[in-house]
């Protein structure tokens, strides 16, 4: 299969700075250099747990589901909602990728946390979103969810938060201790964790059912008060809200049960809104609306657990587990008031990678240049200043399988997979299948075979992929820092015939590193 030069642009840029490192010139990480003068406002990222693409009001859903959202609706009016917003397909993943701006192929997180006690979850060696904050001078907290790891140095207060409440697995543990023959000494009782840096970590409460309806009060109220009390403060703050809503069990406030239409589901839709909208309303009464960057967005789709009490993918298809539209695809929505514009829509891709190097380059904080980044500054591009977004491109993986690519409109896969809501599995392909996702946007009918073409697109990020995995690693789960380097399983690929085209691309970067040192070198002697 031949390629023409673009298709070699991002390694050669690649290609480029390592061979200027190595030659002791300077490379510049993202968001180290900005045409503006870096403003440092507060941040919020609010994230929902399976909340489904359809699920809000704004997004489709909401009181046609039986459950108004008219907080996170008034919301994607006062800024950008985005309808392409690209997660990972489970929990772990995406939180992972919202700490670091990396795939969680590389940080040894790809599938959810498993038993307590291990050392897994997301490695001390890298570097998050609230390290770099802090690094900038940023008070830092987060009430909820963490899910990257249960180890004390795999918490949050080491990860970059001065402060958390919480609970390091996710929400289904609260089922646990109700289980039939389960034993306590087995697997120890779910608590609640309460911590400080450097103060370690205590245990509180049991998470188990007569907790969990009260889970998110408490997340909003520790979270106002929170606002309240570093609104008026000389440095600003960076609050991480990772909601335990909607996720099953889906038991809500006593106050929102049956106050729905569409059952427990729909009464802790109703719920999680409220709790949204309280958030919302501290910053308002705080005064400090215009300072505050507000990031709201679900980890992934719905999950089948308690159908049909469970989320809506909207037009799209697939659950928790799978990289089709209704797992990959959630609801997405930016406000900055007289920053990034309001009552915007935006079908351009993002990625959860990109959240990081976008908040860097808006604080000016800096992105490691010692490891891939897979996320991309769409500062100007939130701001209003260009109308496209920064990438073209997601590559998808489900668990360690390279299951498919989105380029454009188009979604490539490599792996088979079941979306539907009685099937779940992946399988070997005969051959790749493409979908037109604004043409089809429940991909069922495969256009890979008269559009061959399509394929090359597809390929790309893979081999972008493969050969960054070979210049930094990967991390393998409860690993401390890079130590594989080598894709093996690549799909329609043999190691024999993926190690031919890696070799012609590296030769043809290695001659464009060349022939651009030349040019700048002589450019410079001809000044």
């Amino acid at each position: 299969m031949a390629y023409n030069n673009n298709y070699l642009l991002p390694i050669k840029r690649l290609g480029q700075a390592c061979l200027l490192a190595g030659l002791g010139l300077s490379t510049l990480s993202m968001g180290a250099v900005a045409e503006d003068k870096p403003e440092r406002p507060n941040i919020v990222i609010m994230l929902s747990d399976n909340l489904g693409y359809g699920d809000l009001g704004s997004y489709g859903g909401g009181i046609t589901r039986g459950a108004p959202t008219p907080r996170l609706d008034a919301l994607a009016e006062e800024g950008m909602r985005f309808t392409n917003f690209n997660v990972e397909a489970e929990c772990t993943p995406s939180r992972s990728s919202l700490m670091t701006g990396r795939m969680p192929i590389r940080s040894g997180t790809t599938r959810a946390v498993p038993v307590p006690g291990l050392p897994v979850g997301l490695a001390p060696w890298e570097y998050t979103i609230a390290e770099m904050l802090k690094d900038q001078g940023y008070n830092t907290a987060m009430y909820g969810k963490w899910h990257l790891g249960y180890v004390e140095d795999r918490l949050p207060i080491n990860q970059g938060f001065d402060e958390w409440w919480g609970f390091p697995f996710s929400t289904d543990v609260s089922w646990f201790p109700d289980a039939v023959g389960f034993d306590p000494d087995l697997f120890e009782t779910p608590r609640l964790y309460e911590g400080k840096a450097g103060e370690g970590i205590k245990l509180l409460q049991p998470y188990d059912k007569t907790v969990r309806p009260f889970i998110d009060s408490i997340i909003a109220e520790k979270s106002v008060a929170y606002i309240k009390e570093h609104a008026g403060d000389e440095e600003p703050f960076f609050l991480y809200i990772p909601w335990s809503l909607v996720h099953h069990p889906s038991i809500a406030h006593p106050d929102f049960q049956g106050k729905s239409g569409a059952g427990k589901y729909g009464d802790a839709m109703m719920e999680h809104d409220h709790r949204v909208g309280q958030v919302l309303d501290a910053i308002k009464e705080a005064g400090i609306s215009d300072n505050t960057l507000v990031i709201y967005a679900s980890d992934n789709g719905p999950d089948r657990a308690e159908y049909p009490y469970v989320g809506n993918s909207g037009q799209y298809r697939g659950y928790l587990g799978t990289v089709h539209e209704g797992s990959i695809r959630t609801p997405m929505i930016a406000r900055w008031p007289n920053k990034i514009p309001a009552k915007v829509a935006t079908n351009e891709i993002v990625s959860i990678n990109d959240i990081f190097p976008t908040v860097a380059s808006i604080v000016g904080g800096e992105v490691p240049d010692d490891r891939a980044i897979d996320g991309v500054d769409q500062k100007d591009f939130f701001l209003g200043k260009q109308e496209k977004s920064n990438r073209e491109s997601v590559l998808f993986l489900a668990g360690e399988h390279i299951t498919g690519v989105k380029w454009r409109q188009f979604k490539i896969y490599m792996h088979g997979e079941s979306p539907d809501i009685d099937k779940r599995g992946y399988q070997e392909l005969w051959a790749p299948q493409a979908y037109n996702l604004q043409l089809d946007p429940q991909e069922r009918h495969d256009i890979a075979l008269q559009n061959l073409w399509l394929l090359a697109a597809g390929l790309k990020p893979v081999f972008e992929y493969v050969y960054s995995v070979e210049k930094y690693g990967l991390i393998l789960p409860g690993g401390d820092k890079p130590e594989v380097y080598e894709v093996s399983n690549i799909p329609f690929y043999s190691p024999e015939a993926l190690e031919l085209t890696m070799s012609s691309i590296k030769k043809e970067a290695v001659k464009q590193m060349i022939k651009d040192k030349f040019n700048q070198l002589v450019g410079k002697e001809g000044k």
